[in-house]
């Protein structure tokens, strides 16, 4: 009997091992939410979406979206369907899923009349079998209260006593008093108080004494909207000192300075004009230059730009001329470079701009998901950053079924019809970058001027795989286009990942080199 035991034993503790190691055919994958947070107003919907990298169906797998702990469920979806009794009661009946794609891993949690309490990160969690992953998502609440509302009392003293209120803010807001010509005056008291929904109460007030004011208004701002209110007061003329003699003179004479004055620059700009007009047949064409639209005259600066290789992304696949480049499922195992980005699909101009006027356009085609611009050459290329100037990034981008430009709080652009090149021109020393609507030769967005220090570089992105190609137009009379294309077997939304040295045309992992595909002429826009 000892020696049957001794004979199981061993098989027995090997059969356990297996057990416990995670299933072999157990798929890697990674959960993607929005780069930059989801600005949502209380008492709207809003959707948190994240997705699967690669696309894969996640109707089998278990989804949770949560605060701070896994036990605070936002909403669970487990076989097949929603997980009422593990949700919290603040988002029970409010919280329900957007499933979407949910066959190429792409969901959402739709939150129902947004409350001040919902403000923060939200974690979106994947598990299939042992696998599991997570990523976070920040949602920003904001509210415009009411019209403000100024209360007036008039002291003893002789003091005027005023008090701004209004209710129903958030964030906290920021208060200022104002004059018709500017001036602006901090309240001598204020109190931001929240109310049971989170949502604050401004009250602020000041005293005028010795100051002659005939009108004055409360401005209350929210800063992460953009918005302000403001309200005005007259003040009674009884409140202000009797005008003397001599004030009345002195204020005779400066009007009649005033209308002088304005006489003057009236002449002054008749004679202007007049005499502009005489000479407009006199210009040269290269002053004439000045007059045309700002496309034409930043197309003066146009320049020739290629690819760095050294910079792209492993699932990126360069051409043999470094002109071209194409995003594909599987991802190249690439020798460790601190240069080249390893999460978001990009790559830089091969071109670093350090001084001077630089203009290139980029042919984007009816395809979908792609951003273009202007980057520090030093920009973090590890990790998930976001995209904004404040991480060196200056560009716009198609995202979904809108035009964005990639500021802290992405900016909609409102654009007449959908570009098919969009131009590119970089200012160093005035700080200028914009873009423009090559297709009808309108302007697209530029962003606030700043001063510029280090070199700068061309920057594409491909979010999503495709048949369209994005291609960096020639120069006048100078190479052929530069093509960024996206080819996939399938035409998904998503940015596909493959395991780390998985080269799909080969087979091999061994290799430590990019795949260089042969030129084909015949590559461009379609």
């Amino acid at each position: 009997m000892a020696v049957l035991a001794n004979f199981y034993l061993p098989r027995y503790l090997l059969a356990l091992i297996l057990l416990q190691l995670p299933k072999l055919d157990s798929a890697h994958f990674d959960v993607i939410g929005p780069p930059e947070p989801i600005l949502a107003r209380v008492g709207e919907d809003a959707e948190l979406p994240c997705h699967l990298s690669p696309n894969m169906s996640a109707a089998h797998m278990e989804l949770r979206w949560f605060r701070n702990k896994v036990s605070q469920a936002v909403l669970v979806h487990r076989e097949g369907r929603e997980q009422d009794a593990e949700q919290i009661p603040q988002y029970r009946g409010r919280a329900t899923l957007v499933k979407g794609d949910i066959t190429v891993g792409r969901v959402a949690v739709r939150i129902h009349s947004v409350r001040a309490s919902d403000d923060g990160e939200y974690r979106c969690f994947f598990k299939d079998d042992q696998s599991y992953e997570e990523s976070i998502v920040r949602l920003k609440v904001a509210a415009l209260g009411s019209d403000p509302h100024i209360h007036m009392e008039v002291q003893e003293n002789g003091e005027i006593w005023l008090e701004c209120t209004s209710v129903g803010w958030y964030p906290e807001p920021q208060v200022q008093w104002r004059t018709p010509k500017g001036e602006k005056f901090p309240p001598t008291s204020e109190s931001n108080n929240p109310d049971e929904e989170g949502l604050f109460t401004v009250a602020a007030s000041m005293s005028i004494r010795g100051i002659s004011l005939e009108n004055v208004s409360c401005c209350i701002q929210n800063l992460l909207l953009g918005q302000e209110k403001e309200v005005g007061i007259s003040i009674p003329a009884p409140f202000f000192p009797r005008l003397t003699p001599w004030m009345v003179a002195v204020a005779v004479i400066l009007m009649f300075l005033g209308l002088l004055t304005i006489g003057s620059i009236f002449f002054i700009w008749r004679l202007y004009k007049e005499r502009s007009r005489e000479r407009k047949d006199e210009f040269s064409p290269k002053e004439r230059l000045l007059e045309e639209p700002e496309w034409k005259t930043a197309k003066l600066h146009a320049v020739d730009v290629t690819l760095d290789p050294d910079t792209a992304h492993p699932h990126l696949f360069l051409y043999e001329d470094s002109k071209s480049v194409r995003l594909e499922d599987s991802r190249q195992k690439l020798p460790e470079n601190p240069e080249r980005f390893d999460s978001w699909p990009c790559v830089l101009g091969r071109e670093a701009f350090t001084s001077g006027k630089h203009y290139w356009e980029v042919e984007v085609g009816d395809r979908a998901d792609w951003a273009i611009g202007v980057c520090r050459e030093n920009v973090m290329k590890k990790g998930f950053d976001p995209m904004t100037p404040d991480n060196g990034f200056w560009a716009v981008e198609l995202y979904g079924n809108g035009y964005w430009a990639l500021t802290p709080l992405r900016t909609p652009l409102s654009l007449e019809g959908s570009p098919c090149r969009v131009g590119i021109f970089l200012d160093y020393e005035s700080g200028d970058i914009s873009f423009y609507n090559m297709t009808d030769g309108s302007h697209i967005y530029t962003f606030p001027k700043i001063s510029f220090s280090g070199p700068l570089r061309p920057f594409f992105c491909l979010w999503s795989c495709g048949k369209k190609p994005l291609t960096i137009c020639p120069i006048a009379g100078g190479p052929e286009g530069v093509t960024v294309v996206a080819d996939a077997q399938n035409l998904s939304k998503d940015i596909p990942l493959s395991p780390i040295g998985e080269d799909p045309a080969s087979g091999h992992t061994d290799t430590l080199h990019s795949k260089l595909i042969p030129t084909q002429p015949s590559q461009g826009a379609s």
